[in-house]
């Protein structure tokens, strides 16, 4: 995986990223950060440029996740430059997240619900930040990203870190994942590989910065969840909610299966889905999604499998698009910054 990082920075150089989405960005300056810092702080400019008064960066629906990536994106480019805006801008990221935390708590009532009992915390939530009727864990994994990147900066950071660190260890299922969220919504009972890894990436950062060996068994957990979705190389994108699976049975949009794994058809709404019983579908969200656990698991000096990553790296490298997804390059930037026993 190293060497390949030399490759994709090649292919990189010399792209524009005039036209290119926040989350796209945010991916793309961690990664080139080690090998063109110009370049670097062209992207973390523009983040610095594109941010409201009150801390947002964002360019799409969903905020907490553009702002959460672009805080962690900032605070490693003012760890690498010195550039005093960089720092600023991620604090007052941070800030931003902080405010929607509390307006998410005082909003959302508690809210106790049958498919939740197989939670952590049994259906008994501390706070509707971990309801899942209200919340969706991958919102919650990347605005823990940014908070707990924040945490040696103000004690603030570290303890809204801490709370989400919690409800994402409190919410993990029987099984190692995480439901999608906002349950209120049929389709987000399914498990979705890409929502799990969003999950496990703020645990992953809550765990260095933090410390709670919670947080490292819950991510132990996550990868048990990946390894049941791995199929000889290839990876399942979701574990469908069965009622869902019925439902769509029933109205004839998937072929009958001896278990709940699929891979992901529609994508173009998310809340509306489409199942294809087989593993190598040609979506790879699922691919994507186990190279990245994995990835951050060996950041943090654990030993995976390293024959099955290597199957499902040679995967994707034979049938992925000559530009490289962000998970694919995010990962390679873990696997550069391991920690070496």
């Amino acid at each position: 995986m190293e060497k390949q990082s030399l490759k994709e920075y090649k292919y990189l150089k010399n792209k524009d990223f005039d036209n290119v989405s926040v989350i796209r960005l945010g991916y793309l300056s961690i990664f080139l950060m080690d090998f063109d810092i110009e370049k670097t702080e062209e992207i973390l400019d523009k983040f610095v440029e594109m941010q409201s008064s009150d801390g947002e960066i964002t360019d799409n629906i969903n905020s907490k996740l553009s702002t959460g990536l672009c805080v962690f994106s900032l605070i490693k480019g003012y760890e690498k430059t010195g550039e005093e805006k960089y720092k600023d801008a991620a604090l007052k990221g941070g800030d931003f997240l902080i405010r929607e935390i509390e307006i998410w708590k005082s909003t959302n009532e508690i809210k106790i619900t049958e498919i939740s009992k197989n939670a952590r915390h049994k259906g008994h939530p501390e706070s509707s930040l971990e309801c899942y009727y209200w919340t969706s864990p991958n919102d919650l994994g990347i605005m823990a990203l940014g908070l707990a990147s924040l945490s040696s900066y103000n004690e603030k950071y570290r303890r809204y870190a801490e709370e989400l660190g919690n409800a994402l260890y409190n919410m993990q299922l029987e099984n190692g994942g995480w439901y999608d969220g906002y349950t209120r919504i049929p389709a987000r009972r399914d498990q979705s590989s890409w929502y799990v890894v969003m999950a496990m990436m703020g645990l992953w950062e809550c765990y260095r910065n933090l410390g709670d060996e919670r947080y490292l068994e819950s991510l132990l957990e996550a990868e048990k969840w990946f390894s049941g979705m791995w199929d000889g190389g290839s990876v399942y994108d979701i574990l469908a909610y069965e009622g869902n699976y019925i439902k769509a049975l029933n109205e004839g949009r998937v072929e009958r299966s001896d278990d709940l794994r699929f891979d992901y058809k529609r994508y173009e709404e998310t809340n509306k889905r489409d199942y294809v019983p087989s593993s190598s579908y040609t979506t790879y969200y699922g691919e994507h999604s186990y190279l990245l656990a994995n990835s951050l698991l060996i950041n943090l000096g654990v030993d995976i499998d390293e024959k099955k990553l290597k199957k499902t790296f040679d995967y994707i490298m034979n049938n992925r698009d000559e530009d490289p997804s962000n998970w694919f390059l995010f990962s390679l930037w873990l696997v550069r910054h391991r920690y070496l026993k």
